[in-house]
């Protein structure tokens, strides 16, 4: 084995706006069901940029950032049995109690006392780090480590199709990330005519590249209508209101972005045509398995979503891109 360093460095938000790389001892040996990781690629989230400008609902910096990795084993603990070193793998960032009802169903993403790893607690973002074996889902080996970075923003798209029952004519609001999964998704599940809105040129260009039959700028989005499936991957008031008014009678409203704060809904439409609206909370394992095996299948054509790739010494430089209105997905080489 390669000699080990002496101390890690670790990508925090220290403050408001902040961005810093942070030296801290190296992590002990692992714990018997445990295992010793080296990040090859963190994802940047606009989750991430969310916490760190103060526009997330319920966390605020001080925190260490992180939540999308793909990283090679280094050491397993005397209990793990199921990876070995060298072999690369993604991380699951939701800890979930595994003994209340929802864990017990196979729905930690409905566990209310969850923690999701670079929120409440410590992220990913760092060169070397200890993880339960029981969060790490393999990767094959032919799989290409920047494309197995997509997984976990993947499975989002992959859990928010599942949670439609009827992909017959589809409309997703918001081209970003997230959006672009829901795409991504809905295309492997079969949907029929998919239109996307997004105010950005750009990414309504990729979304074109990418499947979708149609791309429209905000100003098209109130004459849209009849779609029996809606994915609102902003959540701000003005998409609710507009995603309620598309979704056909009978239809489902799947609200996927993440509201800083509370929202009206306009229940009477709701009530009389009985439109569903769900929300759809990160996922449960086997999306992420799906995700994985799709992106090996070549299903996915998910390598047009990586903007950029950034060194680790340029973290600050790769969150302020991150941050720029045609940015889609910039990775960071934890290397």
């Amino acid at each position: 084995m390669t000699a080990l360093p002496n101390r890690i460095q670790a990508i925090e938000f220290p403050a408001l706006g902040e961005v810093s790389l942070i030296s801290h001892p190296f992590p002990p040996a692992p714990g018997p069901d445990e295992v010793l990781l080296r990040p090859d690629y963190l994802g940047i989230c606009g989750t991430d940029l969310h916490v760190l400008h103060g526009k997330h609902p319920w966390v605020r910096p001080p925190v260490r950032t992180g939540h999308e990795v793909v990283a090679r084993v280094v050491a397993v603990g005397a209990a793990v049995t199921r990876f070995r070193p060298g072999q690369r793998v993604v991380v699951n960032p939701l800890l979930a109690c595994g003994i209340c009802r929802a864990c017990q169903a196979g729905r930690p993403n409905h566990c209310e006392s969850a923690k999701v790893l670079g929120f409440r607690l410590p992220g990913l973002g760092s060169t070397y780090l200890n993880a339960p074996a029981a969060q790490l889902h393999a990767v094959p080996d032919g799989l290409a480590p920047t494309l197995a970075a997509l997984a976990e923003p993947l499975a989002v798209g992959i859990h928010a199709v599942g949670r439609a029952r009827d992909l017959h004519k589809v409309l997703i609001i918001g081209g970003g990330t997230i959006g672009l999964c829901v795409l991504l998704a809905a295309r492997l599940a079969g949907a029929g005519p998919i239109d996307i809105v997004e105010p950005v040129a750009a990414k309504r260009a990729l979304a074109l590249r990418l499947g979708a039959n149609a791309a429209h700028a905000p100003e098209a989005l109130s004459g849209l209508g009849g779609y029996s499936a809606v994915f609102d991957c902003v959540a701000a008031q003005a998409t609710l209101d507009e995603a309620c008014r598309a979704t056909a009678g009978g239809g489902t409203m799947v609200v996927v972005g993440v509201a800083d704060a509370a929202r009206a809904l306009p229940l009477p439409r709701l009530q009389r045509f009985e439109i569903d609206v769900l929300g759809s909370g990160m996922y449960v394992p086997a999306d992420i398995d799906a995700a994985i095996a799709a992106l090996a299948a070549g299903e996915i054509a998910a390598g047009a979503l990586i903007s950029a790739i950034r060194p680790l010494a340029e973290a600050k430089d790769a969150y302020e891109q991150a941050g720029q209105r045609d940015s889609v997905k910039v990775l960071i080489d934890m290397g």
